[in-house]
């Protein structure tokens, strides 16, 4: 009976030691943890929103040439810092400058001048035709065809044209004198920092002609920055102005920083690229497209993050922890 006991006891575990024997339990033991780890990635998804493609970014000024003219000289060099109204660069505009009013440095000034020339012609010509009225009025009152109060009539008229005359050439001398003080200004031909920044890049090289609104020069502002950062679509409906934000930034890879969503672009970033893509070739391929959103560092202001740094977010699109 004993045997017979220990034979059905056999019977009983053979079942289970198959099903605990390694070939088996490894695949079972592989499933069970991907199970566990979809489970926990989904419950992630839940309260995050990650992306890798980020990057500080800041305000970068491109400075101009306000004139045509020559580069004479760049005193600064890329990373020297520079103060608000500093003269970046000065242009020689001599032989730039030909006597024609629509490439003049002041309109205003110009059109001034311009005014004043015409009420000249026109004064010149009436003050003429006053003196031969007047002329003709002595003979005609000599002869008795018209009376004093007449001659003297004409007088008084061709008096005031003198004055208006006088008076206006005067005033073109005026304005004469302020376009020349207006082209020959230093504003003319000296570029000036808009703000308190950093020399990102020289664009003009010394010697080199440059023309109105042509860059030579870029400025940032190191005290402004923020992250920007590109989200997959498919995640973005979860993604609010305000939300709460834990980045790395690659340059501090011992610090974490937090910040908060500022705003999201309208846009994706292929629409705005500077080359976006097209379908030449009447094939399509959908690809998931990346929504721009700028996040504002709140605990970086002792930090000098430059733009062009990289950094990984990871936005809390709910409160708690899935854990």
């Amino acid at each position: 009976m004993s045997e017979g006991s220990d034979k059905r006891s056999d019977v009983t575990l053979s079942p289970m030691r198959s099903l605990l024997s390694p070939k088996k339990l490894i695949p079972i033991l592989g499933i069970i943890g991907t199970l566990v780890v979809v489970f926990l990635y989904s419950r992630y998804l839940d309260y995050y929103v990650t992306a890798e493609d980020a990057m500080v970014d800041g305000n970068i000024i491109l400075i101009s040439a306000n004139t045509q003219g020559r580069i004479m000289s760049l005193p600064y060099n890329i990373g020297d810092p520079v103060s608000k109204g500093m003269e970046l660069a000065r242009i020689d505009i001599t032989g730039f400058h030909a006597l024609s009013g629509i490439n003049r440095m002041n309109a205003s000034d110009y059109r001034n001048l311009e005014s004043s020339l015409k009420d000249e012609e026109s004064l010149t010509l009436r003050e003429k035709q006053a003196k031969d009225d007047y002329a003709r009025g002595v003979k005609l009152h000599k002869n008795g065809f018209i009376t004093a109060q007449d001659l003297e009539a004409l007088k008084t008229r061709l008096k005031d044209l003198d004055v208006q005359l006088y008076r206006t050439k005067r005033l073109v001398m005026t304005d004469r004198m302020a376009l020349s003080i207006s082209e020959s200004h230093p504003l003319n031909y000296t570029v000036h920092s808009p703000i308190n920044g950093q020399i990102v890049e020289r664009i003009g090289q010394i010697g080199q002609v440059v023309s109105p609104g042509q860059p030579i020069l870029s400025v940032s502002d190191p005290n402004v920055f923020w992250i920007l950062a590109k989200v997959k679509e498919t995640r973005m409906g979860h993604v609010r102005v305000g939300q709460p934000v834990d980045i790395d930034i690659d340059t501090y890879p011992s610090r974490h920083f937090h910040g908060h969503v500022e705003r999201i672009l309208p846009t994706s970033a292929a629409a705005i690229s500077l080359l976006p893509a097209e379908n030449a070739s009447g094939t399509f391929v959908k690809v998931v497209q990346r929504i721009p959103v700028r996040i504002q560092v709140d605990d970086a202001k002792s930090l000098k993050l430059l733009p062009g740094m990289s950094a990984e977010i990871k936005i809390h699109i709910r409160k708690g922890s899935p854990w």
